[in-house]
């Protein structure tokens, strides 16, 4: 989310009027989930995706169209039996896509996905709400409202006080929901109706030890969508030629290295020091954090040793037992390339299962 956001804001910066194509809905089987999102410039040229083959070509097409005629879609696909063959896909189900034109003419609209593109990145929460105008005038169509904790609303959208109101309150859990359509408290007043998308924390994954299994793990956990910290107290294995893709590097003695630090729930832990006594100091700190994974290398011997020595410091069987530890999905590895795969593997599965429960 970060990084789309804050790429629209770059396009919208440069002059380049976009079409924003949203799956909001999904039935049976289909390539992406409700939420997945990508953007059309003038000219065809896309960013993102939402699942590939002819489906999204033809989505690629009405997008440019919607475009051009400045007016907002709601879109109906159906991917079952022969529209499937026709599709080359090997999905099948039923799609909802709202296409979204915005103009890179309104300074409004620029100053609201900068807003946004921040809130995704600063831990702040945050609410878009976009009136789904099927076929819309362009003065009505996509009219957005971004709600930001402690800040003033930005956008175009007029909203009665109660409805603003209740909105604020679903703002209260933007980071633990998904995107919907609104059905609270004034919906049935509003024109069209209203699509709610949370602006989550982008979840950040802290390597702790600089060594070759890191060096691997780093661009696949990018190229996932995690931000990436790496932590080690040799400058000469973690900085910025090794780590390009991290957005802080902490030279830290390992033993204090979360010392004064709350890393909270979009945190995931992966300790692949140089050694098991290193494991043990960091892994003692990962465990007093709020992350959604905490996970350590080693062999089950290293592990039940480590954990025998933390048990007696005072942690308990239940705190151990959510370390994630061998780290990584059992597929064999052996490699620093191998087990930095397992490892990005399993990140990705735990991320899925935790946004399984906020789907639409």
């Amino acid at each position: 989310m970060r990084e789309f956001l804050a790429t629209v804001s770059q396009e919208l910066a440069q002059g380049n009027s976009l079409c924003l194509a949203t799956i909001i809905g999904q039935k049976g089987s289909a390539p992406r989930s409700a939420g997945s999102r990508f953007f059309v410039r003038q000219g065809g040229e896309f960013w993102g995706t939402i699942g590939g083959g002819n489906f999204e070509a033809q989505v690629i097409e009405q997008a440019g169209a919607a475009l051009e005629r400045g007016r907002s879609e709601l879109m109906h696909y159906r991917l079952m039996g022969a529209d499937v063959a026709d599709t080359e896909m090997i999905c099948g189900g039923d799609l909802d896509v709202f296409l979204d034109p915005i103009s890179a003419d309104d300074p409004e609209t620029l100053a609201l996905y900068q807003a946004a593109a921040q809130a995704a990145g600063d831990g702040g929460r945050a609410l878009l709400a976009t009136l789904m105008v099927d076929g819309g005038e362009p003065k009505v169509s996509g009219r957005k409202l971004l709600l930001r904790s402690g800040q003033p609303a930005l956008g175009s959208l007029p909203l009665a006080d109660g409805l603003l109101a209740a909105l604020g309150r679903e703002l209260a859990a933007a980071g633990r929901s998904m995107q919907r359509l609104w059905e609270g408290p004034g919906a049935a007043s509003l024109p069209a109706p209203l699509l709610l998308e949370p602006i989550a924390t982008q979840p950040v994954v802290y390597i702790f030890g600089g060594g070759h299994v890191s060096q691997k793990l780093a661009p696949l956990a990018a190229m996932a969508g995690f931000g990436l910290v790496v932590a080690d107290d040799r400058p000469e294995w973690a900085n910025r030629l090794r780590f390009p893709q991290a957005r802080e590097i902490w030279n830290r003695p390992l033993e204090t290295v979360l010392a004064g630090e709350s890393l909270g729930p979009e945190a995931y832990i992966v300790i692949v020091t140089r050694g098991h006594l290193y494991d043990k100091e960091v892994l003692a700190q990962a465990l007093r954090q709020d992350a959604a994974y905490v996970g350590m290398i080693g062999s089950k011997r290293k592990r039940a040793m480590i954990y025998k020595a933390l048990s007696e410091e005072g942690f308990t069987t239940g705190q151990l037992e959510q370390v994630h530890s061998p780290i990584g999905l059992a597929i064999g590895a052996e490699t620093p390339e191998e087990i930095a795969i397992s490892i990005i593997a399993e990140l990705v599965a735990v991320r899925a299962a935790r946004m399984g429960s906020r789907r639409l």
